[in-house]
């Protein structure tokens, strides 16, 4: 009875710490768990029970074996979650018991001269794991949701075989019960130092794949960023285009046209006076041709389209622009990704202004290889920021376009720099020709 005993304080704490972390994710309830916790206890201390009756004491560590893939088959059945990611979890909490109970049976042997799985020693279990309960739990919660956070199937399926061959060692060479082995000092030392070692290395392999995940984050966010970059380069280059296209087809017709209505005035009657004061009008109201900007025409298409806006918009808009028209670094696409979203994010900042002076001051020029790209436009001076990076006003994220013109601005070469000043937003661009 006094074996049965000691099984009892031995192995409830950790069959209740393995479970504690995911009862959030139990497949059957709580109910359920504690069915099988009890009836996985019984069974166990029936089997001890069994092999003590029929004098073969040394059977108890066998029963214990055999113990462990009914444990584990109850713990993949409970748990939702993957058989590979319990696994991991679940060699921990058998490295925190052969621990715990290598320290029991050494204090039992040498403090109150029992054996190692007498009563005194079941007590000592327990009292091990009540002193170290909070912050074991909080360890292994911590390792588990890590474990159910961190997604890399393949990773997990072999992972564990670390922990577990280190685990399987350690035992192998001090699972021994005989009272004068286990109460020596060396004893002590082997299982606690070794299975120390096993500690450290579930710590440096949480981390590891803690850092694997965040760096998988990393990529496919990089990924999107550039599928979306790509994505908006494209769009700005058909985007351009069709200016450029309009603007031609703009200006012969404002050519074609007013050469027609001369010729129109010309066939006219002398004394149709009202005719001629007619076309007259009309072709003082033809639209002057568009403003040349810079020498760029891709670029000259971007501002035109969006100075008119600033027109209609009543926001007043200044344009000193160098823009060469070929270079080697920046392509025209590149380049429409810069001024389209420069100039689209003044113009709808000053759209969100409900007072103040309302104006866009854009200006570059090109020195010693680099070209240089500034504005400054108001806006109505609120502004999110975390680490560093300027959030969305019209989204729950970071601001779309910011981050486009800093990643083509780095694919350059250069950089882009922002900063809100009370109700003026600055915007600097760098970019290597």
């Amino acid at each position: 009875m006094e074996t049965v005993f000691y099984t009892f304080c031995a192995y409830l704490p950790i069959h209740l710490l393995a479970y504690l972390p995911f009862l959030d994710i139990l497949r059957f309830g709580r109910g359920w768990m504690a069915v099988t916790v009890v009836g996985n206890m019984t069974l166990h201390l029936l089997g001890v029970d069994w092999v003590i009756s029929i004098g073969r004491p040394e059977l108890v560590q066998a029963v214990g074996g055999a113990m462990v893939p009914i444990s584990l088959a109850l713990y993949f059945l409970n748990i939702k979650l993957a058989p590979s990611k319990l696994l991991f979890t679940y060699v921990l909490l058998v490295n925190y018991q052969t621990i715990a109970l290598g320290i029991a049976a050494f204090l039992s042997v040498n403090v109150f001269h029992a054996s190692a799985q007498s009563w005194e020693c079941g007590v000592i279990c327990l009292a091990l794991f009540a002193l170290a309960w909070l912050p074991m739990y909080r360890l292994f919660h911590y390792a588990a949701r890590q474990v159910y956070r961190i997604d890399a199937p393949h990773l997990w399926r072999v992972i564990w075989v670390i922990p577990a061959l280190m685990s399987g060692i350690v035992t192998v060479l001090t699972g021994t019960a005989q009272d004068r082995l286990v109460g020596s000092w060396q004893f002590l030392f082997a299982r606690t130092s070794l299975l120390a070692c096993v500690v450290v290395v579930y710590w440096v392999l949480i981390h590891a794949l803690e850092g694997i995940q965040k760096q998988a984050a990393l990529q496919e966010k990089l990924n999107f960023g550039v599928h979306l970059l790509e994505v908006q380069i494209a769009e700005q280059k058909k985007h351009s285009q069709l200016m450029v296209e309009h603007t031609e087809q703009l200006r012969r017709q404002r050519h074609d046209l007013r050469h027609q209505l001369a010729a129109i005035r010309g066939l006219t009657r002398e004394d149709n006076t009202r005719l001629k004061e007619y076309i007259d009008g009309l072709i003082q109201d033809i639209p002057a041709a568009p403003q040349a900007y810079c020498e760029n025409l891709t670029v000259n298409a971007i501002v035109s389209h969006y100075a008119a806006l600033y027109q209609e918009r009543g926001i007043e808009a200044e344009f000193q622009l160098t823009v060469p028209t070929r270079t080697e670094e920046i392509t025209d696409a590149e380049l429409c990704v810069i001024f389209g979203n420069l100039l689209e994010n003044a113009l709808e900042a000053c759209g969100r202004m409900v007072e103040g002076r309302r104006f866009i001051r854009i200006k570059s020029k090109v020195h010693l290889g680099t070209l240089t790209i500034t504005m400054d436009n108001s806006f109505d001076g609120h502004v999110q920021i975390e680490n560093g990076r300027y959030r969305s006003s019209k989204r729950e994220d970071f601001g779309v376009g910011l981050t486009s013109i800093q990643t083509v601005a780095q694919e350059c070469g250069g950089e882009a720099w922002f900063e809100a000043d009370g109700r003026v937003f600055h915007s600097a661009v760098y970019l290597r020709t």
